[in-house]
């Protein structure tokens, strides 16, 4: 352990920027203002950083004092204008202006945290599904290896973890931003190798270079410290040009991740710095007082292919160079839950959806907790002469005061109005109807039947239809920076240094992987390399759901193994490098992520399968050989493949409405021809060639048709069968004749009669 690291003072160099970096200085300095008023003003005067200080207050389950940030929090009440009504605006001031009580009810729901959880239970449940479909012939053999990589992304990155944070700010602000980069974490550590019981100062140590992560990553960012294109808007897709954002580190954690930069030497520590007090609130107080902070900004800028990492407070430059991205895109993602206005990127949350109902809401709930505390506590009156002076007496229960002769007590009679619970219902369904997590979707039961209660909760659903699309569309911007930066990151070799062979092998032995290429003093007889290895490039070994067909394509599976990449990608379990480049559409599918409710899954695939289940049955009858029952014999029906494939296409359409893989439910065999179809082909001629062994062998005068075609040909005109030359004719009745198809359509329709009436 090097104890020199716990030294705090941190020797700051002298550095002087050149020409480049002092016009570099200038345009940021210019340019982060810009961005920095960019959410002040979206549009009639709304500011969007106050929308979301005040949304942060409303979420947090506290009374109206402390939501409302008042100061005297023992002695307020919520309080309306009476000139302006119900409609006028909400306050809180102190009681000492109206009385000398503080029995005023100042209570508050948490709705806004209510509904945002019961968002986040809803819509976040599992890890997204996508459908890959590419734009370039070239690709199209690589689409399965796109996906594989794609879903790995979201494993190895807690990818749901993610989405559940930038939901959480979607749905609270109506906007959230996120980024996906690579990002490698290394440390050294050192791990005991031998010790010593008598003197554990002699213990041995080995120093490694420990890997924490080494991969894409993706995060969500702080909305407060994110600046996007003052032009972005919904219309144009390409609008978003620039963007920055902003970021703490400690000096030790900066040194780690920046520290190869000749500029982080001049950069200094503080105390953290965020302007407006943006966010200050949910900082950690001791984190306040911390000074070995430094906050680190990062620009982006496509038209002029720039990528900055810059220290705002000092103004300098730590590095510099083009977009890291080879495609040229940006690292953002981002959504809104409902939109604004084609305008402007920033979306409506539900804080701003229910703010203004909220307000009478715990308005019309505070009157009525007065009103009840007025008709049980009522207010006396005293006639006469008090008791030693007193002008007031407190009311006290289990306590027996003397009345004094000629005195009298009057009481205010209340009448309590129950109609006030009324109203506050109509207020909640008002809110629920607006924001659309309505109580079916917080669980409330509702219906007489288990049908009609889960009918209820799909339509429920539906409300939530444009802010699932705007994640999908979210979490497809996340796609292609991913597959953009899995291409650049895994193609990019890890080169190692090792002492001699046998230190290779453990190194590959350790990891599971193995050399793409290394340079050596020599081999010897075996090959095996002597002497010092310098520069062995190492490409990633990923695990991916892939497996490989007879044909060595890869195809989707669900068992999981580990693929080697590299340049010399021949052998079975690799991957070749240039099969990572993919070019195409991604479509994520907004239901995919939904939690599912088991019951409605349950009843959904029962329909399905007795709908499904009779032309299953018939492609397996179609396909595979049947025992006739009169002779005993195996046959394989004439045509019955051609009629199996044709039913594939209408059964493949079903499933998919269904959101189903004609994989899980087709036969395997019908699956594997569709895709293969020289397969096909193999299969139809086999077939053809047992039929025809099959009639020959129950049929002595039966007579190949082709073969003899071919042999009359040969020697002139071809010559009728031996059959057909005596006159003989066979005619089968058309009753007789059986229409798979027809037999098939028709167990369909009754089955899905059937499931109807289920």
């Amino acid at each position: 352990m090097d104890l020199n690291k716990l030294d705090k003072e941190k020797k700051i160099a002298d550095i002087k920027l050149d020409d480049k970096e002092n016009k570099l200085v200038d345009f940021l300095s210019s340019r982060i203002e810009v961005l920095k008023r960019t959410k002040t003003d979206i549009g009639g005067g709304l500011n969007f950083e106050e929308l979301m200080r005040a949304a942060d207050k409303e979420y947090l389950p506290n009374d109206l004092t402390h939501k409302l940030g008042v100061d005297d929090k023992h002695n307020l009440v919520l309080m309306q204008d009476d000139t302006l009504g119900l409609r006028g605006t909400s306050r809180v001031i102190s009681l000492d202006s109206l009385s000398q009580d503080s029995w005023r009810s100042t209570l508050s729901e948490p709705t806004l945290l209510v509904k945002i959880q019961t968002a986040l239970s809803i819509l976040i449940d599992q890890n997204p599904e996508a459908v890959f479909k590419a734009t370039n012939e070239k690709y199209e053999k690589r689409n399965n290896v796109a996906k594989a990589l794609w879903k790995r992304s979201w494993e190895i990155n807690n990818g749901i973890d993610v989405l559940k944070l930038f939901v959480f700010d979607l749905a609270k602000y109506g906007f959230a931003v996120g980024h996906t980069v690579p990002r490698i974490l290394k440390r050294d550590k050192e791990i005991l190798i031998s010790i010593d019981t008598d003197k554990p100062e002699n213990n041995k140590y080995k120093k490694i270079k420990l890997v924490e992560f080494n991969d894409v990553y993706r995060e969500k960012l702080d909305l407060y410290r994110t600046w996007i294109d003052d032009k972005a808007n919904l219309t144009d897709p390409f609008s978003i040009n620039d963007w920055y954002y902003e970021k703490d580190y400690t000096a030790d954690k900066f040194e780690e991740e920046f520290g190869m930069y000749k500029n982080s030497k001049a950069v200094k520590c503080g105390t953290p710095k965020q302007e407006n007090n943006d966010g200050e609130g949910q900082m950690n107080s001791a984190t306040k007082t911390r000074d070995d902070i430094i906050t680190v900004g990062f620009y982006e800028n496509k038209e002029k292919d720039l990528f900055c990492i810059f220290i705002p407070d000092q103004n300098i430059p730590v590095y510099y160079s083009p977009l890291p991205n080879d495609d040229g895109k940006l690292t953002l993602w981002y959504a809104s839950w409902i939109e604004r206005d084609p305008r402007t990127i920033y979306g409506i949350g539900l804080y701003e959806l229910l703010k203004n109902s909220k307000v009478m809401y715990d308005r019309m709930k505070n009157m009525n907790v007065d009103q009840i505390t007025m008709a049980t506590y009522p207010m006396l009156f005293m006639s006469g002469t008090p008791k030693d002076g007193q002008s007031e007496i407190i009311l006290s229960p289990n306590t027996i005061q003397q009345k004094n002769p000629g005195t009298t007590v009057e009481q205010v009679k209340i009448q309590y109005d129950n109609r006030g619970w009324e109203a506050i219902g109509m207020i909640k369904e008002e809110i629920d109807d607006t924001t659309g997590i309505t109580p079916t979707l917080q669980g409330e039961v509702e219906g007489k039947t288990l049908g009609e209660t889960l009918h209820a909760k799909d339509s429920a659903l539906k409300r939530l239809n444009i802010p699932m699309l705007n994640i999908a569309k979210a979490i497809e911007m996340d796609a292609y920076i991913t597959l953009s930066w899995a291409n650049q990151v895994y193609s990019t070799p890890e080169i190692q240094e090792f002492t001699d062979a046998k230190d290779m092998q453990e190194y590959e032995d350790e990891y599971g992987v193995k050399a793409d290429s290394f340079e050596s003093e020599g081999v010897d007889e075996q090959g095996t390399p002597i002497g010092q290895i310098k520069n062995a490039q190492y490409y990633p070994n990923l695990d991916l759901g892939l497996d490989e067909d007879r044909e060595g394509v890869l195809i989707e599976s669900p068992d999981r193994r580990f693929f080697q990449l590299g340049n010399n990608a021949t052998e079975e379990g690799t991957i070749g490098l240039g099969d990572l480049k993919w070019e195409g559409k991604i479509s994520v599918k907004a239901m995919s992520i939904i939690a599912p409710n088991p019951e409605i899954e349950r009843q959904r695939k029962l329909e399905l399968f007795n709908v499904i289940s009779p032309v299953v049955y018939q492609m397996s009858l179609l396909m595979n050989q049947q025992v006739d029952p009169t002779t005993g014999q195996s046959f394989t029906p004439q045509g019955g493949l051609e009629v199996a494939m044709d039913l594939y296409n209408p059964v493949k359409q079903i499933l998919e409405i269904q959101d189903e893989k004609p994989e899980n439910w087709l036969p395997k065999r019908l699956i594997e021809m569709v895709d293969n179809p020289e397969m096909y082909q193999q299969v139809k001629q086999v077939q053809a060639e047992e039929a025809k062994a099959m009639e020959k062998e129950q049929n002595p005068l039966f007579i190949d048709a082709e073969q003899v075609g071919q042999e009359n040909t040969q020697g002139g005109a071809p010559v009728a069968s031996p059959m057909a030359q005596k006159g003989n004719q066979s005619v089968v009745a058309p009753s007789s004749i059986a229409n798979p198809v027809r037999q098939t359509m028709g167990a369909m329709s009754g089955a899905e009669t059937k499931a109807t009436q289920w």
